[in-house]
């Protein structure tokens, strides 16, 4: 059983006064009323738009321009720092980039070399480099560019303290329908699109995998971004992102986020704008023209869902908006503070909850949690964040749709028979339906019948330590399973027998 990052191990004596210090912390922030059982029936603050006033969503008459700043440390901070200065012209579905990364050795190892993850690069002819240059305490000899990785010879060795900045010039060339990095009729995704350095291990060096048949295969680390971007013919566009997109004037926008996963931008010329704000939290919806209603649904849930998550997980939602995107390409993909979802579900929305568009709308919202806060190796153990936010759909049902549990079980799970060795990486199956089955829906039944095992108390206690332990962090199952049950029963070895081999 492979680790992807060792941090470190946990004596039960840390779990309780870490989860004695959370019921301190955590006593004012859950809801009205609200326990984390399954008796439990208090509806949200908002779920649909029947309901809403038109003081709870006000959609907006005219642009406004609002500048975020980064927070800033107290103390100095060694993250990785991405600068770019973009020139995106919509139209020809191109863009020049001119980007910096300003790199601390975080190894603890004196380095020969750098290895860079390059997504783009994953596809031919959409990735250009043109030039590559290094600065500060190492200079570059050589470098070759091998699909998603990037190595850059350093001309001498980077001590373990030393710092060095990584100059690159390219050219993206996203392909039409491409998904998340490409281009439609309707939008322009940029998602996954620059070159980043990887975390690294010291057993197994710099954690880079390769593109499979499913499932997602890339490992970020926590950075800071500063992104300029410069819209060649800006008439009509509307720019989407992880992170509010200040504009300067009419073509350009400049955005700063501390401490994300990523940066992640969506541009159209066919957005409509709906909001709602929940707990100083703004959700923005960007729809397609005719969509409207069920974008302000799709919002409504994730609205509710950052609330009874935050309560559920012990871990507030960190940032002031998330933006969820309508896209022509199938299904949903979550980033940090953004997530995708296909309009064919918005198409297909029937204004209850029984429908896909509810569900997943809860489900990549809960991955601001399972992915974005508490990070995973998404190649070899996907299930980690994957089951944990399938489960998430049945705790939000729980909470405000209590008479739907037993219809979820059957029209999310059971419909589709799930087997299958829930921990499977992303290399061990081809098969699409076959890796949800046993990665997610599998991984749902594991983490249900967990909960059986070692009671509602216990199981919600060992989420919040889980999140709280290794928030910005990247955690391994191992870790996940020590936190929930650190001298487990014969009854979870049976359980992890069963499930996990």
């Amino acid at each position: 059983m492979r680790k992807s990052i060792k941090i470190r191990t946990l004596r039960i004596v840390t779990f309780v006064v870490a989860f004695l210090l959370l019921l301190n912390l955590l006593g004012c922030s859950k809801l009205p009323g609200s326990t984390p059982n399954a008796e439990a029936t208090n509806t949200p603050n908002v779920i649909s738009t029947a309901e809403m006033t038109s003081t709870e969503i006000q959609l907006p008459t005219e642009s406004v321009t609002e500048t975020i700043e980064p927070t800033v440390n107290a103390e100095p901070s060694n993250k990785t720092v991405y600068r770019f200065e973009v020139d995106l012209d919509y139209n020809k579905h191109s863009l020049l980039v001119r980007q910096t990364i300003q790199y601390q050795n975080q190894t603890g190892q004196v380095l020969t070399e750098i290895k860079l993850v390059v997504p783009p690069n994953a596809k031919s002819k959409v990735f250009s480099l043109n030039s590559l240059e290094v600065f500060g305490d190492a200079t570059l000899k050589d470098y070759s560019l091998d699909g998603v990785m990037l190595t850059l010879q350093l001309a001498q060795p980077l001590s373990a303290i030393g710092s060095i900045s990584i100059s690159l010039n390219y050219n993206l060339n996203p392909k039409m329908q491409g998904g998340v990095l490409g281009y439609s009729a309707k939008q322009l995704n940029l998602s996954d699109w620059y070159p980043f350095v990887p975390p690294y291990d010291l057993q197994n060096g710099w954690i880079i995998h390769q593109p499979a048949e499913v499932g997602e295969y890339l490992v970020y680390e926590g950075a800071d971004f500063d992104l300029t971007l410069n819209l060649i013919d800006p008439t009509g566009l509307i720019v989407a992102a992880s992170v509010d997109a200040a504009p300067l004037d009419l073509d350009t926008y400049h955005i700063l986020a501390e401490n994300r996963r990523g940066i992640t931008l969506s541009i159209s010329d066919q957005y409509t704008l709906v909001t709602n704000t929940i707990d100083g939290i703004t959700v923005k919806g960007y729809v397609f023209v005719g969509d409207e209603v069920a974008g302000q649904a799709a919002v409504d849930y994730t609205a509710s869902a950052l609330q009874l998550y935050s309560e559920l997980f012990g871990l507030p939602y960190p940032h002031q908006t998330l933006s969820v995107v309508e896209s022509d390409f199938p299904d949903g993909m979550e980033y940090d503070g953004l997530y995708y979802l296909s309009d064919f579900y918005y198409k297909n929305y029937d204004s209850t909850f029984q429908n896909y568009l509810a569900l997943l709308s809860v489900h990549e919202t809960s991955h601001q949690w399972w992915f974005a806060a508490v990070a995973n190796d998404q190649a070899l153990e996907p299930w980690l964040d994957e089951s944990l936010a399938t489960y998430s759909e049945y705790l939000y049902i729980e909470r405000y749709y209590p008479e739907l549990t037993n219809w979820w079980w059957d029209y999310r799970v059971n419909y589709y028979k799930p087997a299958g060795r829930v921990n499977l990486t992303i290399y061990d199956q081809t098969e699409l339906r076959a890796y949800i089955n046993a990665v997610y829906l599998q991984g749902a039944v594991f983490l249900d019948k967990l909960r059986q095992a070692l009671g509602d108390e216990v199981f919600f206690a060992g989420l919040k330590i889980y999140t709280n332990t290794y928030n910005q962090q990247i955690a391994s199952w191992e870790e996940f399973l020590e936190v929930m049950e650190p001298d487990p029963s014969d009854a979870i070895k049976t359980l992890l027998q069963e499930n996990i081999k």
